[in-house]
């Protein structure tokens, strides 16, 4: 009986350090992908204003 539950606290103790790596490793997982979409966005913003500047500058030209 003894053996029993020794084995049950082990497997307890097991399943909580498993369950507690899943949730880090998840958690870093998600964060990383919200990081990466923010880059994402970020990139994008720029891009959007070098090309209004490219265009802006191209209609000054056209209009000289």
């Amino acid at each position: 009986m003894e053996t029993k539950n020794k084995a049950r606290s082990y497997l307890k103790t097991f399943l909580n350090i498993f369950a507690g790596a899943g949730a880090v490793v998840g958690g870093a997982y998600i964060l990383s992908r919200i990081k990466e979409k923010q880059d994402t966005e970020i990139r994008l913003e720029r891009m959007e204003q070098i090309i209004e500047k490219i265009s802006s500058a191209e209609e000054l030209k056209v209009k000289e």
